[in-house]
């Protein structure tokens, strides 16, 4: 079974391929695909999500070979921009890994670098929460608590009942031991990572981690924004996208972040 992917925008423009956070769908880009339609926007539910629900989630690699066939499929010249949020993000960092040959220029907001700590005490977090998720009163809740515009709030609930846990849990399971592979410092792919300024601290440091590690990666961070912060703003996160698949300088109300300059002894 393939993924679901929805098409839009301009067709023979620039592709950006869009990857969605765990537990949404391509929904949550709604305001990005509206705000780029001058682009060739392919809009991709990740295994277990959305109308991708019956597709099995194997692991992030094996998504990332999903998503590049995609791109040598039905991107413009078998290349894309790719946009990937928290999830998504992991996914993208996949790609840059194994297939950087469909990439052009890489936009990653709200990932970790290493294991998380604690990591023992997670795993029974994990099955109560997710025994919760066929509740319509949690997930109404859980939509409620992220101060969601009303279409969005909907598609949140209806992608909540409609996950497959099984995915859910497999994502869960891998995304706490993940750690970024060293290899990933012979990537020349230019690479964009953010985050909300307002993120949990493994998630900000993660920002300089990689813009240290790459060598043609940047990184900024949204003051005063969270984890989903293309929701929260969307007209900043527009004006980042555009303004980095465009290779021009990034919106100043960005606090950027620079590679740290080691000293020679």
């Amino acid at each position: 079974m393939s993924l679901y992917v929805e098409e839009s925008g301009t067709s023979g423009a620039p592709t950006i391929i869009w990857l969605h956070g765990v537990g949404t769908s391509g929904w949550m880009w709604s305001r990005q695909v509206g705000g780029l339609a001058d682009f060739h926007c392919l809009n991709v539910d990740l295994p277990g999500h959305g109308k991708s629900n019956q597709v099995e989630w194997a692991s992030l690699a094996d998504t990332a070979d999903q998503i590049a066939a995609i791109i040598r499929a039905r991107a413009k010249r078998g290349q894309a921009h790719v946009v990937g949020l928290s999830l998504g993000g992991m996914v993208a960092l996949r790609l840059l890994e194994h297939h950087a040959d469909v990439l052009d220029r890489v936009l990653i907001s709200g990932v970790t670098v290493e294991p998380m700590p604690n990591r023992a005490w997670l795993q029974p977090q994990l099955w109560l929460t997710t025994s919760l998720f066929k509740s319509r009163r949690f997930v109404t809740m859980q939509a409620k608590a992220r101060k969601l515009p009303p279409d969005m709030e909907t598609a949140m609930i209806e992608n909540l009942l409609a996950m497959s846990l099984t995915a859910y849990r497999r994502i869960f399971t891998e995304a706490v031991d993940y750690h970024i592979p060293a290899t990933l410092a012979t990537v020349a792919t230019p690479t964009l990572i953010t985050a909300g300024g307002n993120e949990t601290g493994i998630i900000v440091q993660a920002v300089r981690a990689i813009v240290n590690l790459m060598p043609n990666a940047q990184g900024c961070l949204a003051l005063g924004r969270g984890h989903g912060w293309n929701v929260e703003a969307p007209a900043l996160f527009n004006a980042l996208v555009r303004a980095w698949v465009a290779a021009e300088p990034l919106p100043a109300r960005l606090d950027l972040i620079s590679r740290q300059q080691h000293e020679v002894s």
